[in-house]
Formats: C-alpha cells, structure tokens, sequence
C-alpha cells in the first residue's frame, strides 16, 4: 500500500472514531419494578414507619415489623390493615391509627393531667400513654348507655352504664350473638368485637367456671397459651389476647407466595426457597430506603413517597428511614 493509501486510511478511521465519540451513552437501564403483592406492602409499610411516632406500636415503627405484621393480622384487623395499605401520606396514616375518638381523649388528658378515667359528656375516657398518647374514649350511647361511676368497696369506678346490655342480674361476661363478647362488671358494660375468623364461645373450664372468649370459627381452635403461634402448611396462627381485635388470628401465607414459619415463639409468613436475606436494620442506598422483608431485599424510593430523601438515623436506634416531607 502506498503512502498516499495509509493516510487516506489513517485520515478515514480518525473521522469514524470521532463520529463514534461523539455519540452519548446508552440510557442506564431501569431497575424492574417488584409488583409482588409483597413488595406493594413493603412499600406501603415504609411509608407507614417513617410516618410513626415514638409512641406507636412497636409494629408499625420499622418497615420490617410492618410487613411481618400486615402479612399475618391483615385479615383479622382489616379495617387498620385497610386503611393503613391505601394512605397517600403521614396525614392519612394518622387518621387511622388515630381514631377521632382517640384523638379527643388525647386532648381531654392533655387538658387534665392526673386524670386516669372520666365522663366526657355521655363519652368514656381512659387516659394512657405518655401524654395521653394512647388514650381511649367510648361512646356509651352505642352501647345504650350514659357514662357514669358506680361505687365497689368504697371505690368510684367510671364506665358506660348500659341497662340494655348489662341488667340486673346479667352474667358477667357472655356472648352478643356470634359476634361479639360482653362484659359486664359491676355493671359497667364492655363490648368487645370477635376477629373475622372468630365467633363468641361460651363454654365451662375444667373447675366449671364459666369462659366466654372469642374462638376461631374453624376447626375449634382457641387462644391458650400454649398455642399462641403455629402453622399448619401455610396457614399462620397467632393468639392475640387483648385489645380489639383479640382472638385466634388465621392468615393463609401462600396468598402472598410465602410460607409459615415460627421464630422465637412467633409466627411470620417467609419466603420459602432458603437464598433470601435474613433481617438486618433498614439502610440507605442514596434516596432508596432499603429492607428485608419476609425474606426478601426491599428497595422503596424514598422519593417516590413523598419524602426528600432517605435518613440512615431518623428511625428507633438509629435505624433507617424516609424522612423530610416535601
């Protein structure tokens, strides 16, 4: 080839390169979007712990915990677990952790420090929780009732005195048709809702007392202690013994796509296959909240929440968290 011939070559080649230099680099390509029902709660759930207050449960103030409590109690708390999984923001989040009777009972502790019951009008208040932070109130009307105080042993108690539920001579506690338990001590009456997967049973124990509690409506099971966590295949059992939504709470893993399995004396709906993560606190990945959840690796935008970005110390014990609302 002659010299001519080389730089012609020469002088080609530069031109292509420069032409090929000149191009921008291909897009990154976009992570795939986990749309498991899985990931779609621990979305929702790291929306639902940055958005808590110290005085929350414990299970709503880490992703984490969120998750393992939304897979096994969402059936049998359904109106929370609703409302929780479709808030947009802290603002609706508050609104269902705080019902608006709550939120006045608050307020009336607040105003009345050194309070631990009182009539608010024809409303029950029970004032709890630093602050007044988990404070109660009832309607005794619902109950076709007044609230107001009875006397035991010289002792002023104050409750919802409802002649409808709790007459002269009713038994202290029975059942309100299926559905409900009753209580009704010294003529103050409690009515305490059974779980979906509940019925009210009265029974007998071994000395002959008698037991009125919420049983679970298949296969007789029932809260002892004893069995207070367990699978059977994948079906999650847990024995919630107090509050509103006590009872036998049943949750069918495999809807998700997980199994059952007991920890520590608990019971979670897991991954099956044995490669997923195994816990750990929740970090930051830039603007990404990260978190393993019934063993899987979560990654939630922080950002896509509403959030300015991810904190790696706004969480309990320094964990992370979305935090700064925009």
């Amino acid at each position: 080839m002659t010299a001519r011939k080389i730089g012609a070559v020469l002088a080609a080649t530069a031109v292509a390169c420069a032409g090929a230099a000149s191009k921008p680099p291909p897009a990154p390509t976009a992570p795939a979007v986990d749309a498991s029902p899985v990931a779609r709660v621990a979305r929702q759930c790291a929306l639902v712990a940055s958005c808590s207050r110290e005085q929350e449960s414990s299970v709503l103030r880490t992703p984490q915990a969120c998750v393992d409590w939304y897979l096994v109690n969402a059936r049998d708390e359904e109106p929370l677990a609703d409302c929780m999984m479709k808030a947009k923001d802290c603002a609706g989040l508050e609104a269902c952790t705080r019902a608006r009777a709550d939120a006045a009972a608050e307020e009336y502790c607040k105003a009345h420090p050194g309070v631990i019951t009182a009539c608010d009008g024809n409303r029950f208040i029970s004032c709890e929780g630093e602050g007044g932070s988990e404070s109660l109130a009832v309607d005794c009307a619902a109950l076709g009732g007044t609230c107001g105080e009875t006397k035991q042993g010289g002792v002023a108690l104050r409750g919802c005195l409802s002649p409808r539920l709790c007459p002269d001579g009713a038994p202290e506690h029975r059942c309100d048709g299926e559905g409900a338990v009753v209580d009704c001590a010294f003529g103050i009456a409690e009515r305490n809702v059974c779980p979906p997967s509940s019925r009210c049973s009265s029974e007998r124990d071994e000395s002959g007392a008698p037991v009125v509690r919420c049983r679970s409506a298949s296969g007789g099971r029932d809260c002892t202690l004893g069995g207070a966590a367990f699978c059977e295949g994948d079906v999650a059992y847990s024995c919630v013994q107090s509050g509103r939504f006590r009872g036998l709470h049943a949750a069918d893993c495999s809807a998700f796509g997980l199994g059952c399995a007991v920890r520590s004396g608990r019971v979670f709906c897991v991954g099956g296959d044995g490669a997923g993560c195994s816990g750990g606190a929740a970090t930051c990945a830039g603007d990404t909240l990260a978190f393993c959840a019934a063993g899987r690796q979560m990654h939630v935008s922080c950002k896509d929440l509403g959030f300015a970005g991810c904190d790696p110390g706004a969480g309990a014990g320094g964990e992370a968290l979305c935090a700064v609302r925009r």
